[in-house]
């Protein structure tokens, strides 16, 4: 009995605590207008708001004070509201509502994706260097080409992971263009997507090296999130359209690795 007691009294709180983190994943942010009148310490020009109109600099610049130096460290390292280490914290949290909001014209949510990957694929490329890691072991799918086909986009990871979010593009927009949350859906707007969900799985194929199950698992989880979050399908329906394209982009791309492999087919 004492123990249902407990569970009893934790119940509501944890069901708050789901509920402000759900409310939070929909909407992290809030916006407030600075109302107070301000002189611009730039051009001079008195102004109601958070930024002069005249010259466009922050109600908030003046004197250099503590405060000030770290907000200009924060920003030299990319600790601030729009910063790198922010936007993968809402990628892990809330990866369909970040790529929702990016797409449909809140840039401030997040930083720039495509900055974001090349950055993270500079960082991982010199960690590589500086701590090598094992090739990954040899394919076994019984069929010479086929195995040949696999090593080489286990062995270019890089390249992969990239070539597999340009061939999921189409499919993505064929199968959830007619989307409940998010209808019309652009192919441009599929870049994005598949931008944000190559950096999710370049993290956990950098992360979890040596373990490519491990890898595989949580990129295809965080990929059914993502898909859920934003277009906003049921789960079912989610399931079967995020399988058909994931087989199809699987299916062009050993298509691409088994071309580019022919030089090698010719002279064996």
């Amino acid at each position: 009995m004492p123990r249902n007691r407990f569970f009893d009294k934790m119940r509501p709180l944890i069901t708050a605590k789901w509920q402000a983190f759900r409310a939070w994943q929909k909407h992290p942010i809030s916006y407030r207008m600075d109302k107070s009148e301000h002189v611009c310490n730039n051009c001079g020009h008195t102004f109601r708001g958070n930024y002069c109109p005249v010259c466009s600099q922050s109600a908030r610049h003046g004197r250099i004070t503590w405060l000030a130096m770290w907000q200009g460290i924060a920003q030299l390292w990319g600790i601030e509201s729009r910063s790198a280490v922010y936007t993968l914290w809402q990628l892990f949290l809330r990866p369909g509502y970040l790529v929702r909001d990016y797409i449909s014209g809140k840039r401030q949510v997040s930083y720039p994706p495509v900055k974001l990957l090349f950055i993270l694929a500079a960082v991982v490329t010199l960690a590589r260097y500086f701590f090598p890691v094992p090739d990954p072991e040899p394919s076994q799918i019984g069929f010479k080409y086929l195995d040949l086909a696999s090593d080489w986009l286990g062995s270019h990871q890089n390249i992969s992971e990239l070539l597999n979010g340009c061939v999921l593009i189409l499919p993505t927009w064929f199968l959830f263009r007619k989307a409940p949350n998010y209808p019309n859906h652009t192919i441009p707007e599929g870049f994005y997507l598949q931008v944000y969900l190559a950096i999710l799985s370049y993290i956990f194929y950098s992360v979890f090296v040596g373990h490519s199950g491990i890898a595989s698992a949580l990129t295809l989880c965080y990929n059914y999130m993502a898909y859920k979050q934003l277009f906003g399908f049921g789960y079912w329906g989610t399931l079967w359209r995020l399988t058909i394209c994931i087989a199809l982009s699987f299916t062009i791309l050993l298509l691409i690795a088994l071309v580019c492999l022919i030089p090698i087919f010719l002279q064996s």
